[in-house]
């Protein structure tokens, strides 16, 4: 008894030393120094990556607990990524006399997994057309000897899921898949993991009814108006996706508030889903203040305007609007724009087919000129379903009369002569441009797309109309053909999306022009032949979606480079990354991006050269927000042809004070760069 009672003291003796042992090692009374990251043999993510995942270093001082939960991020990192086997191990470095810590991860991601067998169970009743669909016509998203990965597998399982309530199977949903480790010496079969994901299709259902209940309906809104709108038609096998888009397309009759397609009851003896349509309605008439920014040939202007709008115009779901604005870039480029609008949700009684009126007059001041223009234009816009590879087509007709009152005197080069254009006089133009647009897009978001492919192409003629009026009225018209492509394509870098995406695009735009181009001038005996066309019909370079090297309208490879040429090569390649995304906080929607530029412009096509290509690299920041990305960039010209005097091609042989003097330009804009 003696003996017990003496361990008993010892132990108690010796617990209240270890205590105090650990009391003396509060981590809060130290800073943290640093955090260091340390791979044994090789490593497939980079150190950065494993910071991004820590929580060490988010406070000023050492956190013992949030260094505990890290060792299990960055396990259940590697795990997910393939790394089944992988250890973190770790150390603690504390220096007393400055109060710091340093926080040590060493990791051994050893062998990754890759994937053996997958068996898809639970979709033997949904037939042989629909397997062939699900995994010949549209490729799975996981095969065998690939590196298992946790979010490859998830996306799989949401494609599975997202095809079978998209085929009839509106209770289709998916139990966790069994992940197999096989512990063998069979080197075939080692270091393998086999799947088996786990479906319950449920029964298979198709559309009933579709009732319709607007709350209010004081301005008597037709109920097929409605009908007319939806994706869908009775009997039709369900699709969840039908579904959400006939809900985005009756919100698109802006006089409807907060529409919602509901379920109404389910037969469950003939496997029908009857349906709701819930909406309110908005105020007929709105006037509303504004605020604007746009891009016009790759120069800002801002401003404000005032506009009012009747989201019921003699019914039908139509739009009409006027709006007077006014924008400016500088003292020099500025001007104010009315225009009368009304937008048609169906022609020929498909609502796949919509139209648009655009009439209206602006008035603009550019350095030498103050142009006055009355505008027509005419859009028709044909949606084709998404699975088809050209998925919209657009044709526009614009007619448009522009004045230009010569402002300063402008000089030009006639038979050896030099002719100058007096101020006061002014030039006549009559346009009538046809446009014929064909695009293809599968990008999957408009605010920070990352993954898809964009591609258009352009064709317009001028002239054909322009010269019957030339012949009436005495006018001068213009006669060209202008093609222009753009392709763009979205890489996710990282399994994360936003994280880490790159973005490129490139655009080749060439106007053939034929036929008497020359224009008729006021006070002048003579047609002159200088680079005048109509607002947005040549080509410009430069700017805050251009070439970002250089300001806008001033890249090109000849003198007046301001108004524009008829042969175009930009392209870009962009880097972008929203390292705040998973915070909660402002910061959240912060992104920045790292970008190489490169392209020039040519008065005419033949004058192409390539050694006259410019590049500019840069860096910028974003703050993305309801209406797009706000942006600020800063782009350096790497390589500029045409260099001023005293300053070197490249960027890298001029010295600190050239580059900050003439290699260096600031870009401000809303809405993504491309």
């Amino acid at each position: 008894m003696r003996n017990i009672f003496q361990i008993l003291i010892f132990l108690l003796l010796t617990s209240g030393f270890a205590i105090g042992q650990i009391d003396e090692l509060d981590y809060r009374k130290y800073d943290l120094d640093d955090i260091e990251i340390d791979f044994i043999n090789s490593h497939s993510f980079d150190k950065s990556d494993i910071k991004v995942l820590t929580k060490t270093g988010k406070l000023k001082y050492f956190d013992y607990n949030e260094f505990c939960s890290d060792i299990l991020r960055i396990e259940k990192f590697y795990f997910d990524n393939g790394y089944i086997d992988a250890s973190v191990d770790t150390s603690i470095i504390v220096n007393e006399e400055k109060n710091e810590v340093t926080a040590k991860f060493v990791i051994d991601e050893k062998q990754p997994y890759t994937l053996g067998s997958i068996e898809y169970n639970g979709l033997s009743g949904i037939g042989s057309g629909f397997r062939n669909k699900l995994f010949v016509e549209d490729e799975p998203l996981i095969k065998a000897n690939d590196v298992y990965n946790k979010n490859k597998l998830s996306q799989e399982i949401s494609r599975i899921i997202n095809f079978l309530n998209n085929n009839g199977y509106a209770n289709a949903i998916n139990d966790p898949p069994d992940i197999i480790k096989t512990e063998t010496n069979n080197p075939n079969k080692k270091y393998k993991l086999d799947l088996k994901l786990n479906f319950t299709t449920g029964n298979f259902f198709k559309f009933g009814k579709t009732k319709i209940n607007i709350a209010n309906n004081r301005y008597k809104i037709k109920f097929n108006e409605v009908y007319r709108e939806l994706d869908y038609v009775e009997n039709d096998f369900y699709s969840k996706e039908k579904l959400i888009e006939s809900e985005n397309r009756i919100n698109r009759i802006s006089i409807l508030e907060s529409a919602r397609i509901l379920v109404d009851y389910v037969d469950t003896v003939n496997n029908i889903i009857n349906l709701k349509i819930n909406a309110s309605v908005r105020n007929k008439y709105e006037i509303q203040p504004e605020i604007l920014g746009y891009d016009i040939n790759n120069l800002f202007f801002a401003g404000g305007g005032l506009s009012f709008t009747d989201r019921y115009f003699f019914g039908g779901g139509r739009t009409m609007s006027l709006k007077l604005e006014g924008l400016v870039n500088s003292k020099d480029n500025n001007g104010i724009d009315f225009l009368f609008n009304i937008f048609q949700p169906y022609i020929f009684s498909n609502n796949k087919i919509t139209g648009e009126w655009k009439i209206g007059s602006t008035l603009f001041n550019q350095d030498q000129y103050r142009i006055l223009e009355n505008k027509n234009q005419f859009d028709i816009n044909y949606e084709l379903p998404r699975y088809t590879y050209i998925n919209n087509l657009q044709l526009s007709w614009k007619i448009g009369n522009q004045r230009f009152n010569v402002k300063q005197p402008v000089e030009d080069i006639i038979n050896n002569q030099t002719i100058t254009l007096p101020v006061g006089s002014f030039i006549n133009t009559f346009s009538s441009v046809i446009g014929f647009t064909i695009i293809h897009n599968n990008t999957n978001n408009f605010q920070f797309p990352t993954k898809g492919f964009y591609q258009s192409y352009l064709l317009e003629e001028s002239g054909l109309l322009g010269n019957y009026v030339r012949k009436v009225f005495d006018i001068s018209t213009f006669h060209y053909f202008k093609f222009t492509t753009i392709h763009k394509v979205y890489y996710n870098l990282y399994t994360d999306n936003e994280a880490s995406v790159l973005a490129t695009k490139i655009l080749l735009g060439a106007i053939f022009e034929y036929g008497d181009n020359s224009l008729k001038v006021s006070g002048v005996p003579y047609n002159v032949d200088i680079n005048i066309v109509p607002i947005e019909t040549r080509f410009v370079a430069g700017g805050n979606t251009s070439v970002r090297g250089w300001t806008g309208k001033k890249l090109g490879a000849f003198a007046d480079m301001e108004n524009g040429g008829n042969f175009l090569i930009e392209g870009n390649f962009e880097h972008r990354t929203k390292p705040f995304r998973n915070y909660k906080s402002v910061f959240k929607d912060l992104g920045f991006v790292t970008f190489f530029d490169y392209g020039n412009l040519w008065e005419h096509p033949n004058e192409f050269k390539l050694n006259q290509i410019a590049m500019a690299i840069g860096g910028g920041i974003r703050y993305y927000t309801i209406v797009g990305p706000v942006r600020f960039d800063v782009g350096f010209k790497f390589y500029d042809y045409f260099a001023e005097e005293g300053t070197n091609k490249w960027l890298f042989n001029n010295n600190l004070n050239t580059i900050l003097k003439s290699k260096i330009a600031f870009q401000f804009g809303i809405g993504n760069t491309f």
